[in-house]
């Protein structure tokens, strides 16, 4: 599977990529190209384009929340396809895979719905809802995990928040949106669903904003328990958690236009 990141917080040094406070990612194989989140503006549609990539070609998306920074992307591309389509240009359907309460709104500490800016409703008929509390197989070796149980204590105060697991030969891929939920949960859970203990990546947001350096510590420890091979906290994660966390871990580098394979 290739993965590339469309957008986190940071550009990469010495490319041409655009970067905002939002996360997408693409996973390729020979037959699917799957979108997970969408980012907050269009800049993961434009970074794709630098990139080479099609994402006309996009099979299936995934949605990790509800919050617009991972999902109001979603109305920049369904413009581009509107315009496609009213061009002649056919294209085929894509499945969104969400949580049933993906589009729900979200607020915040002031009442400011901070989730999807939109209506699910008014997406063109090019996208297909699958919304899910069980996990889904995308593929043989990929899997939406559908809601994610609570077994450690999370602030998070909606359901809607899941993540898509890789099952490759060197252990789990495990690619989060935010982690708002508690990463550890994530992780329980990826490995019950897939039946599989060793981790071998684990990218994505993880959040630790306004997080007390006990919280994060006490992440550090469980995380090293855990032998992961590759940890790329992004996103949501600012600098002093990365800090501490590479006490109990290494920390690599994520950034738009970051470019993986796993097998």
């Amino acid at each position: 599977m290739d993965f590339t990141v469309l957008v986190d917080n940071n550009a990469g040094c010495n490319i041409n990529m655009l970067a905002e406070p939002g996360l997408s990612f693409l996973l390729e194989n020979d037959y699917q190209k799957i979108l997970f989140d969408c980012g907050y503006s269009d800049i993961f549609i434009k970074n794709a384009y630098k990139m080479g990539l099609d994402l006309t070609e996009v099979t299936e998306i995934v949605l990790s929340h509800g919050h617009n920074d991972h999902t109001a992307g979603l109305i920049r591309l369904d413009i581009l396809y509107r315009k496609m389509l009213a061009a002649g240009i056919s294209l085929t359907h894509k499945t969104i895979y969400a949580h049933p309460d993906v589009f729900e709104p979200k607020l915040d500490s002031q009442k400011r719905n901070i989730g999807f800016p939109g209506n699910a409703g008014d997406l063109c008929d090019v996208f297909d809802l699958e919304l899910s509390y069980q996990p889904v197989w995308l593929t043989s070796k990929l899997v939406f995990l559908g809601e994610i149980p609570i077994k450690y204590k999370s602030d998070y105060k909606y359901n809607d928040e899941t993540a898509v697991v890789y099952k490759g030969i060197d252990g789990l891929v495990i690619m989060a949106g935010c982690s708002h939920i508690g990463l550890p949960n994530i992780i329980e859970h990826a490995k019950k669903v897939t039946k599989e203990e060793r981790i071998d990546t684990l990218i994505g947001g993880i959040w630790l904003r306004d997080k007390t350096e006990y919280k994060i510590r006490e992440l550090g420890i469980y995380l090293r328990t855990l032998n992961i091979k590759n940890f790329y906290p992004g996103h949501c994660c600012d600098l002093n958690s990365k800090l501490v966390l590479s006490e109990y871990l290494k920390v690599k580098e994520v950034y738009s236009g970051l470019k993986l394979s796993f097998d």
